[in-house]
């Protein structure tokens, strides 16, 4: 990116702070820029000193000296010589692909992972391009020029998840089913024993707490490898993140047992299901695949009720 283009462009229609453009840099889906402060300034000190742009300091009592920037006549010609230039051709550069090429002995749980997370990515993206707006000073053709901008990246994200998609159709069935216990121990300290209860079985955490969105899959995998998709997890096992809502470990894990479907009995101490959590229990407890109880024999009988 032209990053003197760039800064003459969004000094056309307002005068701006060198902290201003970093933001609008920052915010804007279509600005690709490298995130270096120095890289900033150093182009509006060029500009200025070819009398593209002009400089105004203010000194505030309460607040530090700023310098405000302002597009001058000239530099409107340089922003327009400069969008007559000839346009590159789009680069392809998704970190993401290196991941896929060079992952070929990923599991399926840990391909699964991969995807879910870069999906996750990709639909945020895609969110935030929603937030972009005309200023209100825009003529009607700036108005449909921007729409049609945002349209080609919404677009963009759009085809990304569809891809995405079909990888998980193509590739995921192709990668190994077996999971590496060694590499499960990398990510959890959580041990686990499988029960047996009238002839039924589910597996218990018996030590170590879920603290992280990858515990989850650990679990997952668990079930997987004895047999079953049904999980106890007792109050010992719920970690100070899982009961925070605000770190978000509570509603990943229990998303990824329910992307499984995986039947979990979660035991809880009354104490514990407060205020927002409390909230958060009363919604999961809506659905066919979590339920918290207060003692283990309320939650196994409720685990192990789809098999009588």
């Amino acid at each position: 990116m032209n990053i003197q283009h760039a800064i003459l462009g969004l000094l056309r229609n307002q005068s701006l702070t060198g902290y201003d453009m970093k933001k609008a840099m920052q915010k804007s889906p279509f600005i690709y820029w490298s995130g270096n402060n120095s890289q900033i300034y150093r182009a509006l000190a060029e500009l200025e000193d070819e009398g593209f742009v002009s400089v105004e300091v203010k000194h505030g009592e309460a607040s530090p000296t700023k310098k405000i920037y302002t597009l001058t006549n000239g530099g409107l010609e340089q922003l327009h010589r400069l969008t007559l230039g000839f346009p590159e051709v789009p680069e392809i550069r998704k970190t993401f692909l290196m991941q896929l090429v060079f992952g070929r002995n990923l599991t399926q749980l840990e391909l699964e992972s991969l995807l879910e997370q870069y999906s996750g990515e990709v639909k945020g993206m895609a969110l935030a391009v929603q937030d972009e707006v005309s200023s209100s000073r825009s003529t009607p053709y700036e108005s449909a020029i921007l729409e049609l901008v945002m349209e080609n990246i919404r677009q963009i994200y759009e085809s990304e998840l569809r891809w995405i998609d079909k990888v998980r159709s193509v590739a995921l069935p192709l990668a190994p089913v077996k999971y590496d216990t060694r590499e499960r121990g990398r990510h959890s300290n959580m041990k686990y024993n499988k029960v047996r209860h009238n002839e039924r079985d589910y597996i218990v955490v018996v030590s170590g707490e879920i603290r992280q969105e990858q515990d989850g899959l650990n679990l997952v995998a668990a079930c997987a490898e004895n047999g079953t998709n049904k999980v106890m997890l007792p109050a010992a096992c719920l970690s100070e993140e899982f009961l925070q809502l605000s770190t978000r470990v509570a509603g990943l894990v229990l998303q990824k047992l329910t992307n499984y479907n995986i039947k979990a009995a979660a035991v809880l101490d009354a104490d514990k299901a407060r205020g927002k959590f409390k909230d958060f229990l009363a919604e999961a407890n809506r659905g066919k695949l979590f339920r918290a109880f207060e003692n283990r024999e309320q939650a196994e009988s409720w685990l192990l009720e789809d098999d009588l």
